[in-house]
């Protein structure tokens, strides 16, 4: 039995007065129940859905489920099925069998293949997706994306299983069909529970009992044949103008007194053996109350109660290394089944090296004759500005892709996260699978383009040495990812994420030092925060006894840090991307 006690909630408003958002909410559901949660925009519905998931805790009340305090002690990830509002927390370029596999494997430890396919065909089957299960997510209508939706909730075999909005758009049949679909699931495991918060007040006949919401109150719970009788409607059209009719602590407070009568005669309370015999009506009050007649009414229809017998073991969840390992083989596959995604990448490994290219070319003369051993200031001084341009062009662009790889990568999924972590996905695992997918590809593009133009200019014309020339610009971009995806972790959509990276990465352009520098004081206070600082001036600094040197030196009034300084700060800005990046996936939504 869930049973919810006194429930409230408050929400602090911004330089006005706190929005009390659900107030002494109480009612009860038994396993094997099937619960309508009802009410017109903003009753709380889904606020309550998401304190019952453990997303938000409540100002008051309880929630038992069995003997277990549910703000005290949270359901575990796989004893919840969520199936959240929207439609696009679903990974479009996995099949619906694919869908459902990557779901099982991230919520389920201990299970060979042959156990995970058998589950997924299960889910398939109660769900009615098992004749397109080979179709791909972006294929599907309407319809079918919701049934998938459903069915990566039930993987786990979850107890309690919450729907917000789960009909939403549909017309009166598909809703019908819907509903159906939920009673099946709830008959699937005697013990579960399905509560589906809706707007909607088509055929609630479907569910076993109805609570009806308005403005934070509980205006009634009971069958939905009692709804038109309580609200004196005859339809249930015409509830929600009902509602409105009257404030909702009156209909709370109507409620409260008509609540035990109502219990005792559809058997929803525990201890009350009969039902009474007699109508009862509110005095005084504007709204006529009727108690339905019991003993001779044959449509009434008794809660089951749960097969007790039967206990099913709830399943583990995989350890965080395990689900980080399915994050990146499933990201890889998701970047070769995107066309779009991976010709971009495609595009910056060949694109950058090329501009790089161009843009060193016009000067190769004069790199060629300082090599030559040419000593002249009308060589040495173009030379010089060239390589350090170069070098800065080259940090530039590889952290150009990094902002690419990192600014999209949780922002642009953030539904999908959302959902599979309240299914039990660890964040540290989202964001180890996120590098891990992120670091290979920036250190492929970082070493391509330093070989490309090594090819270009001839081998040992551009100088500086290898170590540093390879090392800092994959530091600098690695650096460059993590601080994106920090940002992408705490940004609310992936434009705003892909605005805000780019406008660091300006912000590097100007700081950085290399095209006319700070003085020294100002610089040592500017260039700790500036991750193109320390990739530049570290290759840069590799050449202090070079002829290159000494010209920039004199040129740029700036302070250069040494590779191993340039190295350290550049690990220490990837760990300030990294533990952003944890803060935002730990963030509620």
């Amino acid at each position: 039995m869930l049973e919810i006690n006194n429930l409230s909630h408050v929400v602090p408003g911004k330089g006005k007065e706190p929005l009390r958002v659900l107030e002494q909410v109480s009612f009860m559901a038994p396993g094997g129940h099937v619960l309508a949660l009802i009410g017109p925009s903003g009753s709380g519905k889904t606020t309550l859905l998401r304190i019952l998931a453990g997303l938000t805790e409540p100002e008051a009340g309880t929630i038992t489920f069995g003997k277990r305090d549910l703000i005290k002690q949270p359901l575990y990830a796989n004893q919840l099925g969520w199936v959240p509002a929207g439609d696009d927390n679903l990974i479009e370029h996995l099949t619906v069998r694919e869908n459902l596999i990557s779901a099982a494997m991230l919520r389920g430890a201990g299970r060979n293949r042959d156990e995970v396919i058998s589950r997924v065909s299960h889910v398939l089957v109660t769900v009615g997706l098992e004749n397109i299960a080979t179709e791909r997510t972006s294929a599907l209508a309407l319809p079918q994306r919701r049934r998938l939706k459903l069915g990566l909730a039930l993987v786990a075999d979850p107890v309690i299983v919450l729907c917000d909005d789960f009909t939403v758009g549909m017309d009166v049949r598909s809703e019908r069909e819907f509903e159906a679909l939920l009673r099946l699931v709830a008959s699937d495991r005697p013990d579960r529970i399905v509560i589906h918060a809706t707007d909607s007040l088509a055929n609630l006949g479907a569910y076993d009992t109805v609570v009806v919401m308005h403005e934070g109150y509980v205006a009634f719970h009971g069958p939905a044949r009692a709804v038109p009788h309580y609200f004196t409607v005859p339809t249930y059209d015409e509830v929600y103008a009902r509602l409105a009719k009257r404030p909702a602590q009156r209909w709370g407070d109507s409620w409260m007194k008509h609540r035990d009568a109502y219990y005792a005669a559809f058997k929803l309370g525990s201890g009350v053996a009969e039902k009474l015999s007699a109508a009862e009506e509110d005095p005084g009050d504007e709204d006529r109350t009727i108690i339905m007649k019991q003993k001779g009414d044959k449509d009434e229809e008794e809660v089951k109660k749960p097969d007790e017998a039967e206990v099913r073991p709830i399943i583990p969840l995989p350890g965080i290394l395990s689900q980080a390992q399915h994050l990146v083989k499933r990201r890889w596959s998701l970047l070769r089944r995107s066309p779009r995604e991976w010709i971009v990448h495609a595009s910056l490994l060949v694109g950058g090296p090329a501009v790089a290219a161009l843009l060193l070319l016009p000067n190769l003369k004069g790199l060629k004759e300082m090599r030559a051993g040419s000593t002249s200031i009308e060589v040495v001084w173009p030379a010089a500005h060239a390589v350090s341009m170069i070098v800065l062009i080259q940090i530039l662009l590889v952290m150009f892709m990094a902002l690419r790889l990192g600014a999209r990568e949780i922002a642009g999924r953030r539904a999908i996260y959302e959902r599979e972590r309240i299914g039990g996905v660890a964040p540290s695992a989202w964001l180890i699978g996120s590098l891990l997918f992120m670091l290979p590809i920036i250190l492929v593009q970082s070493i391509w383009m330093e070989m490309f133009l090594d090819i270009v200019s001839g081998s040992g014309v551009l100088p500086g040495t290898g170590m540093a020339k390879l090392v800092l610009p994959a530091l600098s971009g690695a650096a460059f990812a993590a601080l994106c995806l920090g940002i992408s972790a705490n940004s609310e959509s992936k434009e705003r994420a892909h605005s805000v990276s780019l406008t660091l990465l300006c912000a590097n352009v100007l700081l950085c030092g290399a095209l006319l520098g700070f003085p020294k004081i100002l610089g040592h206070l500017v260039h700790p925060f500036i991750t193109a600082h320390y990739g530049w001036s570290g290759i840069f600094d590799s050449l202090e006894k070079t002829a290159y040197f000494e010209p920039i030196d004199k040129l740029v009034k700036t302070w250069f840090a040494t590779p191993d300084i340039a190295m350290s700060m550049l690990g220490v800005h990837f760990l300030v991307g990294v533990v952003l990046a944890y803060v935002g996936l730990k963030r509620r939504a």
